[in-house]
Parts: C-alpha cells; structure tokens; sequence
C-alpha cells in the first residue's frame, strides 16, 4: 500500500501535454501516452513508462461493475478505485465508459526526468505532434495519475459524447425500438464473422436504422 494519500500523489503529478482531439462518441479512440517518473532510489535516473490507452465507444450507463472499466493498467490500481470512483461519480453514472492500457512498456533512462520531459517536449512541438500525452508522477503512482487522465479526457468529451447520442435518439423513451435494431445488428455482426456472404445485408441494416456512422469501425473490420 502506498504511504502518501492519494491527494500528496496528485499534487506531485503533473499533465505536460494532452491530446488536441477528445474521445469519439462512435467507435474507438486511442491516445499514446509518455509517464515519467522520477526513480526512488536512483533521484538522477528517470523510468519511462509508455503505451496506449483505447477508449471503447461511450454507452448508456449498464450497471458493471467499477473494477470492469479499467484493464491494464497495473495490480497498484485497485487501491485508486474508491477515490476514482467517489471523484467521478457523475461521469460514470452518465455514461459507460471503459478503457483499455495497451503496449506497454518501460525503460529507465540515465537522465533528470525533467531534462527527459523538455527534450521530449520539444520533439513533438518541433513535429507538431498532436496526439501524445506526457504525464510527470511519482513512481509508484503511475495507475493512478493514468486513471485520473484518462477520466480527465472522458470528463472533457462527455458533453458532446452526450449531445451526439441525443441527436441519435438513444435518450428518448422509444428506445426500445433502437436496441431491437442493435440486437438485430449484433446478430449480423455474429453471423457476418463465419459467413462473409452476410456482410452485404449487415451493411444495409446498417444504413437502414441509421446506424453506420456508430459501427463503421467494427463493419470495415470484417473486410
């Protein structure tokens, strides 16, 4: 168990660069991100932590579980849920988000973590990169400084992810009728996978309910 509270851990975190683009309301969105971290016993020495997060398309609220919105991201990151979850409650209860840390990996560099930050810095500014985020924590608080970014990112995205899917009627009382077509989607999807003859007729379900937008990621997969 971590020493510090969680609230000493925050202060000592700090986001250096975020991602121009938010989250998409239909299908996936990935951020690469950069953690750098100062060594414990080695103050001159920085661990670089890198990978990146996938954030699955946004649905109306289901009651899963906290502990399932997460997967990646550390056996350190159990001790953050409850804060996460108290922190975030309205976030959460609004919509179902779920996150997935992807490629990890670290290294540790012979360097003062701030000379890694502002060189890093630059190199993106110079190429202007706008997807990578760079995050300066403690080392032993790398889930949770993730965790709070990532949800940072949600919080951001959330109006227009809400907006977006008033627009589509998945709010209004006659949704049953919209989760008859996804089930009937889903069916096609699952049918579509062992039978490639099927796509055509998925692709104009698809068009017919107005739905293709939603699940172009996973329809262009099949191909």
């Amino acid at each position: 168990m971590l020493s510090d509270p969680i609230e000493k851990l925050l202060a000592r975190t700090e986001i250096l660069r975020v991602p121009r683009h938010r989250l998409a309301t239909f299908g996936s969105t990935r951020i690469d991100y950069h953690l750098i971290s100062t060594v414990d016993e080695a103050p001159n020495r920085t661990r670089l932590r890198e990978g990146t997060i996938v954030s699955r398309r946004p649905a109306i609220l289901t009651p899963d579980a906290f502990r399932d919105r997460f997967e990646g991201f550390g056996d350190e990151a159990a001790e953050f849920a409850r804060w996460i979850s108290t922190a975030y409650r309205d976030l959460l209860r609004g919509l179902e988000y779920n996150f997935s840390n992807q490629d990890r990996a670290a290294r540790v560099i012979s360097e003062d973590p701030r000379l890694v930050a502002q060189r890093m810095l630059a190199d993106f500014n110079a190429r202007s990169v706008t997807d990578q985020a760079v995050i300066r924590c403690p080392d032993g608080a790398w889930p949770l400084a993730l965790m709070k970014f990532t949800l940072d990112e949600a919080a951001s995205s959330f109006p227009g992810h809400v907006r977006d899917l008033e627009r589509r009627g998945m709010f209004s009382p006659d949704r049953g009728e919209g989760d008859r077509r996804r089930r009937e989607v889903e069916a096609l999807f699952d049918s579509a996978r062992r039978d490639r003859s099927v796509i055509e007729a998925l692709g104009r379900k698809l068009r017919e309910h107005g739905l293709f937008e939603e699940y172009e990621d996973r329809f262009l997969s099949l191909f």
